[in-house]
């Protein structure tokens, strides 16, 4: 039953394996997009920089895109990612890195110590600037989230407060989708004694393919959240803070695919107490 199982999970298997799309993005993202991301930072042109911010934002936005079609395709390789490594998956829900992140990731930003501690290192620019390697890009990236106006800090709160009404909304949809599909199985287990194993495939198929189309609808309103929130993050902050923002994110991207990190996770013993 297992290995039918498996096989009513891949029902409309793709031609291509969503892993080898992701490869190939999380390279491009890293080789490409972040490369000429960090170039622009150093550099004092804003409408350069404005570019590559919108470039590495439709980069992401392709990757959703993909995940939607993905999803569509065969819902199960995003739903039980055996592809994706050990360091990737804590960060997941509803198959892909939880919203979250990019809100924790922007709260990163306004940490206020850090920017009294830069203003303590020195009186004046070109002091603050000969003290560390991070003043090598204008002053205006260094300092662009010192004092954020209150309309970015309300707005924050807003994104904030729409994750944590529909996080917990569409776990709960998740949920629903599995509990209707033990019940249905459950209920129905006791008339499978007898049948043939053709006749017992057949009720089970039937049952995963009305959880799996429930789940592929939940996906893509959790994707239509993340996009939704990194689309709101990126239009409310100013060209110099989305660029922070974005370079901190691919950078997450990025590490959580470094072979080195993750030998090092996979050979790190825990004890367990």
């Amino acid at each position: 039953m297992a290995n039918h199982s498996t096989a009513l999970f891949n029902r409309k298997k793709t031609s291509r394996p969503f892993k080898e799309f992701y490869a190939e993005w999380i390279d491009t993202l890293k080789t490409t997009h972040l490369h000429l991301l960090r170039h622009s930072l150093s550099s004092s042109f804003a409408a350069s920089l404005a570019t590559h911010v919108d470039n590495i934002h439709h980069h992401f936005n392709s990757y959703y895109a993909a995940l939607d079609l993905a999803a569509s395709n065969d819902v199960g390789q995003l739903l039980f990612p055996s592809w994706r490594n050990p360091l990737e998956i804590p960060f997941l829900w509803i198959g892909d890195f939880h919203p979250y992140l990019f809100t924790n990731l922007l709260r990163s930003f306004l940490n206020e110590e850090e920017f009294d501690e830069i203003e303590e290192i020195g009186e004046t620019r070109f002091e603050l600037e000969e003290n560390s390697g991070f003043f090598n890009r204008p002053w205006n990236v260094v300092t662009a989230w010192k004092s954020p106006s209150n309309g970015l800090m309300s707005k924050i709160e807003q994104i904030e407060c729409g994750l944590r009404l529909m996080v917990p909304e569409i776990m709960a949809r998740a949920r629903h989708a599995h509990k209707v599909f033990v019940e249905r199985i459950g209920a129905d287990w006791g008339k499978f004694e007898g049948r043939r194993e053709a006749a017992t495939r057949a009720a089970v198929g039937e049952a995963m393919e009305a959880e799996m189309d429930e789940m592929t609808g939940i996906f893509i309103d959790a994707n239509r959240l993340r996009r939704s929130v990194l689309a709101d993050i990126v239009s409310a902050t100013s060209v110099y803070q989305g660029a922070l923002f974005l370079e901190g994110l691919a950078q997450f991207f990025v590490g959580f695919r470094d072979r080195e990190l993750v030998g090092e996770f996979e050979r790190c013993k825990v004890a367990i107490n």
